[in-house]
């Protein structure tokens, strides 16, 4: 069974398309219940268990009882996939100089702060089944700085990959394995409006496939480091960016 946030979103949305497909049980979760309850439909239309659930992750007392309510209704949780993003603030998140202490607050609080309530709630559950797997999404943003932008996102990523190996490591011996991915560009709705065709094309041509990720092969790593062909995977920062120099 996975519990995936920011379940709606591009990533998110094909991510647990994917789980469910392959025969996971899902709870697709996000601030945002109507898009999280499409998504929901759609998978059950193809004849897959999944069931929306609405939270907003800077609340700790929300994602207490979102922890408990997905206990409630599948009676585990195998998978957790750390994957919401912090909307309304990334347009904001400029240089150090114009930004903000609410937007950077916003950033971890999502980025960091939510990946380690919602895994310290589910970490005892995954022990008592036996083992489990956590897997976040990270970004470039953490190894490549911007000039003038995402001095609060990168940050919050990095803070993200640290908390990925420490809970590698301080669980592992419980049969828990935690990984990020580190995405590059992918092609979303979402991407096409923050950026100009011309910022577009620079960042395409620093890959080496020369084409942007789509949502499903973000997908397809979370499926590979959640199925037991990853059994030995653990504590790893994987990216999938196309190849980035």
């Amino acid at each position: 069974m996975a519990l995936v946030t920011g379940g709606a979103g591009a990533i998110g949305a094909a991510t647990c398309k994917r789980l469910a497909a392959a025969g996971m049980k899902v709870a697709v979760v996000d601030v945002r219940g109507d898009a999280a309850a499409k998504v929901a439909s759609a998978i059950r239309n193809e004849g897959d268990d999944a069931e929306p659930f609405t939270a907003d992750l800077i609340s700790e007392t929300e994602i207490v009882a979102l922890v408990e309510a997905v206990m409630k209704r599948f009676g585990r949780i195998d998978l957790l996939h750390n994957n919401a993003v912090a909307n309304g603030v990334i347009d904001k998140d400029g240089d150090l100089l114009s930004l903000t202490v609410d937007v950077w607050d916003k950033m971890f609080a999502v980025n960091a702060r939510a990946p380690m309530l919602l895994s310290r709630q589910v970490v005892p559950h995954m022990i008592a089944n036996g083992g489990g797997v956590i897997i976040n999404t990270s970004s470039g943003a953490s190894e490549l700085p911007a000039i003038d932008a995402r001095t609060a996102y990168g940050p919050s990523k990095g803070a993200l990959e640290v908390l990925t190996r420490y809970i590698a490591l301080q669980y592992g011996a419980k049969g828990i394995r935690c990984n990020a991915i580190l995405p590059g560009v992918v092609l979303t709705p979402g991407m096409e409006k923050m950026f100009s065709q011309d910022q577009l094309d620079e960042m395409i041509g620093r890959t080496m496939m020369r084409r942007f990720n789509q949502p499903e092969d973000i997908a397809a790593m979370v499926q590979f480091l959640a199925s037991d062909d990853a059994r030995q995977v653990t504590g790893e920062l994987i990216r999938v960016d196309g190849g980035r120099p």
